[in-house]
């Protein structure tokens, strides 16, 4: 799960997609340009601005957004070409795009990660608050005391110290004996924060933290051994997320990205994987789909790129309407795990990008860049 973009930024231009190359500036349609890398500022992108920007459903307001203008550039309003993301484009063309996926939550990453792990988000509704200080920053049980996330309930905004008990897809697959593990940053660099099994007291506080939780480097390891569990998430390091902003680049997001699937690529696990590959949220970037309509004003948010990656998958453009808790409804078909987690099973699964009986695509191993800007240790919201 990568940071930050909405459909629209990575994909717009792709051929056969439900893309835009225009966008809404009120009621002046203009042409998107292309996106700078690296950017001066990230965009504003929490719950009240994703409101804001989507403006009804219009999807016309985001060149008002924070930070959406710089240097005398509409970058909220704008995409990247082929030519500066093409790994990305790569595995679309050869695998499948979901360009119908949209983020759980009308906001920022901390929601949609819980919705990821756990088929829901618990009402909240931001990223949390008082994270701690650079570097030992946490979004979860380790946070400071006093932290908290803003939670939407019966009409009204609550606080809680963002530390839960609700049930995960990890909980459902120790409950199986199903095998998984969760690799991240570790405790100690930023991005740290989007290990999110921190955000749950029965993995964190338990024995499992050590026997399930590992870093980035840990799952480059069981990779070479042809060990990785039957479940495995990863999140990147920062400079390697994606994540727009000052010292943050997407060429460098991009290589992470490259070097991790061709790590499975040349390994003996490739006959039997499934990658997705999925950006948590919008980040201010202009998406021109409307989001589906729910009873609460903060779900859906605008479309993020999904891929699936994989001997099995139905190359081309898929567009059967997705979210977060679709990949958790297939993870749980696939291994027929108890459904112990409380969310909304009606909800498509991203196995109808997937044919197991197709004969199997080849592996794509790319080379990675090496003229990417530098990238460096800007904050992270």
């Amino acid at each position: 799960m990568k940071e930050n973009r909405s459909f629209d930024n990575l994909f717009g231009r792709f051929p056969g997609a439900n893309g835009a190359t225009t966008a809404l500036e009120g009621k002046k349609r203009v042409p998107m340009a292309d996106t700078p890398d690296p950017l001066a500022e990230d965009l504003g992108h929490d719950a009240f601005q994703a409101k804001a920007d989507m403006n009804h459903g219009q999807m016309n307001m985001f060149y008002k957004g924070e930070n959406a203008i710089q240097h005398g550039v509409d970058v909220a309003d704008s995409e990247y070409d082929q030519s500066q993301i093409p790994d990305y484009w790569a595995y679309a063309q050869n695998f499948a795009l979901a360009d119908d996926f949209f983020s759980y939550v009308l906001g920022d990453s901390f929601p949609n990660h819980l919705a990821i792990v756990a088929g829901q988000n618990f009402g909240v509704i931001a990223n949390p608050i008082h994270i701690g200080s650079v570097p030992n920053v946490s979004w979860g049980c380790d946070q400071p005391k006093d932290a908290y996330v803003q939670i939407w309930r019966k009409g009204k905004i609550v606080k809680k110290f963002p530390c839960f008990t609700n049930k995960t897809l990890a909980d459902e697959a120790t409950a199986a004996h199903v095998t998984w593990k969760y690799y991240s940053s570790p405790k100690g660099q930023q991005g740290y924060i989007w290990n999110t099994l921190d955000a749950f007291k029965q993995i964190r506080e338990t024995k499992l933290w050590s026997t399930n939780v590992g870093s980035d480097q840990d799952f480059d390891a069981a990779v070479a051994a042809n060990s990785l569990p039957s479940l495995t998430w990863l999140t990147p390091s920062l400079a390697g997320s994606d994540h727009p902003g000052p010292g943050q680049n997407i060429c460098t997001g991009e290589n992470w990205t490259v070097s991790k699937v061709n790590e499975i690529m040349h390994s003996q696990l490739w006959g039997s994987t499934v990658i997705i590959l999925v950006w948590d949220d919008f980040g201010g970037f202009y998406d021109h789909v409307k989001p589906p309509t729910t009873s609460n004003w903060y779900t859906y948010g605008p479309r993020v790129p999904a891929l699936v990656i994989s001997p099995y998958s139905k190359a081309g453009v898929y567009h059967g309407q997705l979210s977060f808790n679709s990949i958790d409804k297939f993870v749980e078909s696939q291994f027929n795990l108890p459904h112990i987690m409380k969310y909304d099973r009606s909800v498509g699964s991203i196995g109808g990008m997937l044919n197991t009986s197709q004969t199997p695509l080849a592996p794509l191993t790319l080379p990675l860049k090496t003229n990417c800007p530098r990238s460096g240790s800007g904050p992270v919201y």
